[in-house]
C-alpha cells in the first residue's frame, strides 16, 4: 500500500441521474436537438463518458433543430463526442462505433407528436 495521500483532485465523484451514472459509458442515439444529452452532461458536470449521435447530417440537423447548434457547442465544451449520420439500423457496421462498448445505450423515442412526423412515420414503424 502506498503512503501517498489522495487529494480531492484524485477522487472522482460519481453523479447519478435516474438510471445513469457519470462513471458509465453512455451512447445516445437518435438525438434531435441534443437537449437530453446536454441535460445528462450538465447533471454529471462532464460529458467525457458520453457519445451523442443523430441520424441527420450536421447541416440537416441544424435546419430542423435550430437549438441544436448551441446544445452541441456546450456538449463539446463538456468533452462530449458528437457524431452525425448514425443510423441505428446499421450501427454494427458504423466504423465510428465498431469495437466500442457502452454501459448504457439510450434511444429516446423519436417524434413524440411535434413536427415532421409524417416524414419519419415509416422509419419509426420499421
Amino acid at each position: 500500500m502506498s503512503d501517498q495521500l489522495l487529494t480531492p483532485k484524485d477522487v472522482q465523484v460519481v453523479r447519478k441521474f435516474n438510471h445513469y451514472e457519470s462513471s458509465q459509458k453512455i451512447l445516445l442515439v437518435g438525438e434531435g436537438d441534443f437537449s437530453f444529452s446536454l441535460c445528462l452532461a450538465r447533471v454529471f458536470g462532464s460529458a467525457s463518458n458520453i457519445v451523442a449521435t443523430s441520424l441527420d447530417t450536421e447541416g440537416v440537423l441544424h435546419k430542423k433543430h435550430w437549438r441544436s447548434v448551441e446544445h452541441i457547442e456546450e456538449l463539446k465544451r463538456l468533452k462530449c463526442e458528437v457524431l452525425h449520420g448514425i443510423d441505428v439500423h446499421n450501427m454494427n457496421r458504423e466504423f465510428r462505433l465498431i469495437r466500442r462498448s457502452f454501459d448504457r445505450i439510450i434511444f429516446s423515442f423519436p417524434h413524440a407528436g411535434h413536427y415532421n412526423v409524417r416524414e419519419h412515420i415509416t422509419w419509426v414503424i420499421e
